[in-house]
C-alpha cells in the first residue's frame, strides 16, 4: 500500500478514536447525557453525537498531521 494511503488511514483512525473517546466522556459525565431522554430515541441521538465527534476529530487530526508533516 502506498505511504500516503497508510498515512491518511492511520491519522483518520487515530482522530476518530479520539473523537469517540471525547463523545463517550461527554455522554458518561452527563454534560450531554443529562439532556437526552431515556427510551428508543436516545440511541439515535447518541449515534449522531458519536458520529459527529468522530468525523470532526478525524478530519482535524488529519489536517494537523498534514500541516506538521515535512
Amino acid at each position: 500500500m502506498p505511504q500516503l494511503a497508510v498515512f491518511l488511514i492511520k491519522n483518520l483512525a487515530v482522530g476518530a478514536l479520539i473523537g469517540l473517546a471525547v463523545a463517550c466522556w461527554l455522554l458518561a459525565t452527563g454534560a450531554i447525557g443529562g439532556h437526552l431522554r431515556s427510551g428508543i430515541d436516545a440511541y439515535l441521538a447518541v449515534g449522531m453525537v458519536a458520529y459527529s465527534m468522530a468525523s470532526t476529530f478525524a478530519l482535524g487530526f488529519l489536517a494537523t498531521a498534514l500541516l506538521f508533516s515535512k
